[in-house]
C-alpha cells in the first residue's frame, strides 16, 4: 500500500468518524428539542387546567392540549417525572 493510499484510508476513517459524531450530535439536539416541547405542552396544560378551574377557562383548550400531548408522546415519548432541579413548594407554616 502506497503512502497516498494510506493517507486516503486515514482521511476516509476520519471523515466517517466526523459524520458519526455529527449524526449523534444532531440526534441529541433533536431529543432535547422534543423534551423541551413536551415540557412546554405540559406547562400549558397545567395553566389551562388552572384557568378552567379558577377563572372560567374553557375545556376546549384543555382537550386541544391533551390531543397535542398525545401526538407528541406517541412520536417522542413524554417525561412526566417531577423536575428534580426545581425546589418543592414550601408547605404552609414552614
Amino acid at each position: 500500500m502506497s503512502f497516498k493510499d494510506r493517507m486516503q484510508a486515514g482521511a476516509d476513517v476520519l471523515a466517517r468518524k466526523g459524520m458519526d459524531a455529527a449524526a449523534k450530535g444532531q440526534a441529541r439536539v433533536e431529543a432535547m428539542q422534543a423534551k423541551r416541547r413536551g415540557d412546554d405542552l405540559l406547562h400549558d396544560l397545567g395553566a389551562a387546567v388552572y384557568l378552567e378551574r379558577r377563572s372560567g377557562g374553557t375545556t376546549e383548550t384543555i382537550e386541544n392540549l391533551l390531543a397535542e400531548l398525545d401526538r407528541h408522546a406517541a412520536e417522542h415519548g413524554l417525561d412526566t417525572s417531577p423536575d428534580a432541579t426545581r425546589p418543592a413548594a414550601a408547605s404552609p407554616g414552614t
